[in-house]
Protein backbone atom coordinates (compact mmCIF):
# COMPACT_ATOMS: atom_id res chain seq x y z
CA UNK A 1 0.00 0.00 0.00
CA UNK A 2 1.44 3.40 -0.97
CA UNK A 3 2.07 6.22 1.49
CA UNK A 4 -0.55 8.48 -0.11
CA UNK A 5 -3.17 5.78 0.31
CA UNK A 6 -2.15 5.35 3.93
CA UNK A 7 -2.27 9.11 4.48
CA UNK A 8 -5.83 9.26 3.23
CA UNK A 9 -6.90 6.71 5.83
CA UNK A 10 -7.78 8.45 9.09
CA UNK A 11 -6.58 11.82 7.78
CA UNK A 12 -8.76 13.76 10.23
CA UNK A 13 -7.28 11.90 13.18
CA UNK A 14 -3.75 12.33 11.82
CA UNK A 15 -4.26 16.07 11.58
CA UNK A 16 -5.89 16.16 15.03
CA UNK A 17 -2.91 14.50 16.73
CA UNK A 18 -0.40 16.58 14.79
CA UNK A 19 -2.25 19.77 15.70
CA UNK A 20 -2.56 18.68 19.33
CA UNK A 21 1.17 18.03 19.59
CA UNK A 22 2.06 21.29 17.87
CA UNK A 23 -0.44 23.36 19.87
CA UNK A 24 0.90 22.14 23.20
CA UNK A 25 4.51 21.52 22.19
CA UNK A 26 5.62 24.62 20.33
CA UNK A 27 4.81 27.18 23.09
CA UNK A 28 6.49 24.99 25.72
CA UNK A 29 9.50 24.47 23.49
CA UNK A 30 9.82 28.19 22.79
CA UNK A 31 9.55 29.04 26.50
CA UNK A 32 12.23 26.47 27.22
CA UNK A 33 14.56 27.95 24.63
CA UNK A 34 13.90 31.63 25.30
CA UNK A 35 13.89 31.52 29.11
CA UNK A 36 16.30 28.59 29.59
CA UNK A 37 13.64 26.48 31.31
CA UNK A 38 14.66 22.84 30.96
CA UNK A 39 11.34 21.39 32.16
CA UNK A 40 9.38 23.25 29.50
CA UNK A 41 11.97 22.34 26.89
CA UNK A 42 11.69 18.59 27.56
CA UNK A 43 7.91 18.73 27.85
CA UNK A 44 7.69 20.62 24.54
CA UNK A 45 9.88 18.06 22.82
CA UNK A 46 7.70 15.29 24.23
CA UNK A 47 4.52 16.93 22.98
CA UNK A 48 6.01 17.40 19.53
CA UNK A 49 6.82 13.69 19.52
CA UNK A 50 3.21 12.98 20.52
CA UNK A 51 2.10 14.90 17.43
CA UNK A 52 4.54 13.14 15.13
CA UNK A 53 3.67 9.69 16.47
CA UNK A 54 -0.04 10.49 16.25
CA UNK A 55 0.42 11.52 12.64
CA UNK A 56 2.34 8.36 11.73
CA UNK A 57 0.01 6.00 13.60
CA UNK A 58 -3.28 7.74 14.35
CA UNK A 59 -5.38 6.70 17.31
CA UNK A 60 -9.05 6.77 16.40
CA UNK A 61 -10.76 8.04 19.54
CA UNK A 62 -13.98 6.06 19.14
CA UNK A 63 -12.03 2.80 18.85
CA UNK A 64 -9.75 3.71 21.71
CA UNK A 65 -12.69 4.41 24.01
CA UNK A 66 -14.26 1.05 23.11
CA UNK A 67 -10.85 -0.68 23.56
CA UNK A 68 -11.11 -2.21 20.10
CA UNK A 69 -8.19 -3.10 17.90
CA UNK A 70 -9.00 -2.85 14.25
CA UNK A 71 -6.96 -4.48 11.50
CA UNK A 72 -7.47 -1.33 9.43
CA UNK A 73 -5.58 0.67 12.06
CA UNK A 74 -2.36 -1.19 11.36
CA UNK A 75 -2.91 -0.68 7.64
CA UNK A 76 -3.08 3.08 8.21
CA UNK A 77 0.24 3.11 10.06
CA UNK A 78 3.23 4.73 8.36
CA UNK A 79 6.68 3.51 9.32
CA UNK A 80 8.05 0.41 10.96
CA UNK A 81 7.05 -0.91 14.37
CA UNK A 82 10.60 -0.21 15.54
CA UNK A 83 10.20 3.47 14.61
CA UNK A 84 6.93 3.67 16.54
CA UNK A 85 8.53 1.95 19.53
CA UNK A 86 11.47 4.35 19.56
CA UNK A 87 9.13 7.34 19.21
CA UNK A 88 6.97 6.06 22.06
CA UNK A 89 9.95 5.58 24.38
CA UNK A 90 11.46 8.97 23.49
CA UNK A 91 8.07 10.65 23.89
CA UNK A 92 7.48 9.12 27.32
CA UNK A 93 11.03 9.87 28.47
CA UNK A 94 10.84 13.51 27.37
CA UNK A 95 7.40 14.07 28.93
CA UNK A 96 8.30 12.44 32.24
CA UNK A 97 11.66 14.23 32.40
CA UNK A 98 10.00 17.55 31.64
CA UNK A 99 7.34 17.07 34.30
CA UNK A 100 9.86 15.96 36.93
CA UNK A 101 12.14 18.93 36.25
CA UNK A 102 9.20 21.33 36.06
CA UNK A 103 7.64 20.33 39.37
CA UNK A 104 10.79 19.56 41.34
CA UNK A 105 11.92 23.19 41.14
CA UNK A 106 8.92 24.48 43.11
Amino acid sequence: MSITTKLKRSLVFRLFWLGFGLLLGVPQLMDGILYNMKGELFFGIGMLLVGIRGFLRPVVLSRAMAMQRDAAASDASIGSPVLHGVLSIAMAAALITGLVIKFSNN
